[in-house]
């Protein structure tokens, strides 16, 4: 029997967990909690009461994509009920509501993974095979923008932006040095450099912008054998040596979702997956910020 997934907030970036759910072999979506409302694409069962969303829905794994405000509250009443709950970005306001989530999985026996999807791009697959073949990889550059000037900078970008370095590093930090200016955004900073070094010796620079007019997430890498440059929303990657520049291959008919999808069913139904970032890893980075 297929897992059933039930899915919190629809407007808040759930629209298109949805529409990944619905076209799995794998998932069945029992219900959408949305107080909001719902387009006319969405065709699941619409709960605005969370307790009947629980009894009528029944859901094995919940969704949680909603407003940073809204997320720990939301987690708190999920975890009484589900065994099984993926954490949309943003995951929660501070380090405090970090660890007590992590401490309300434990004690109520709940797997919990974040929506770190850019670990499945399939240009950082391509990329990840290339540099296996690397005797030395020097340094990576990551820049990574969008418009949300509104939001935690921390929540939306830099978690995923770290977790993204460590993949390719393949190591842990050792060093993190970090700038943040508030350009327009009174509340909270919008624009953010990090420099980083990891026990391997490889040299990071991460550059997130939530004032870009344009979204943009590209990853550069200094190996070796040459420069690699990944353009993650646009599944382009090449590379330059002294040869010129060689197109190398992306499987972009491969989506982030799918496989993030993928490895959650394989959560569900062994109990634990190597590849999924979780709240540990959530905790580390948040604690290399504070």
């Amino acid at each position: 029997m297929k897992p059933r997934v039930g899915i919190l907030g629809y407007s808040t970036g759930g629209k298109a967990h949805y529409s990944e759910l619905r076209r799995s072999d794998k998932f069945e979506v029992c219900g959408v909690f949305e107080s909001d409302g719902v387009d006319e694409y969405c065709r699941a069962e619409i709960y605005t009461n969370f307790k009947i969303f629980i009894e009528n829905a029944a859901p094995n794994a919940i969704v949680i994509s909603l407003e940073e405000k809204d997320v720990f509250e939301a987690f708190c009443e999920c975890v009484k009920y589900c065994k099984n709950i993926l954490l949309c970005l943003p995951i929660c306001k501070s380090m405090d509501e970090l660890a007590q989530m992590k401490y309300l999985a434990h004690k109520n026996d709940v797997r919990v993974a974040l929506c770190f999807s850019s670990r499945f791009n399939p240009t950082i697959f391509s990329l990840l095979k290339e540099l296996k073949k690397e005797e030395e990889v020097y340094s990576i550059e990551i820049f990574h923008s969008t418009l949300g000037r509104d939001l935690n900078i921390v929540n939306e970008l830099l978690l995923k932006d770290i977790d993204m370095a460590k993949i390719i590093a393949a190591s842990d930090i050792v060093e993190l040095n970090s700038s943040f200016t508030n350009r327009e955004n009174s509340k909270s900073s919008d624009n953010a450099n990090l420099k980083i070094k990891f026990k391997n010796q490889i040299l990071t620079n991460i550059t997130s912008s939530l004032t870009g007019s344009l979204d943009r997430y590209f990853v550069n890498v200094h190996a070796r054998s040459g420069l690699y440059f990944c353009d993650l929303l646009n599944n382009k990657l090449y590379k330059q040596n002294n040869e010129g520049q060689i197109n190398l291959k992306v499987n972009a008919e491969t989506s982030e979702l799918r496989m993030l999808y993928d490895e959650f069913f394989d959560l569900i139904q062994a109990g634990g997956s190597d590849k999924l970032a979780l709240l540990d890893d959530a905790i580390k980075i948040k604690g290399l910020l504070a």
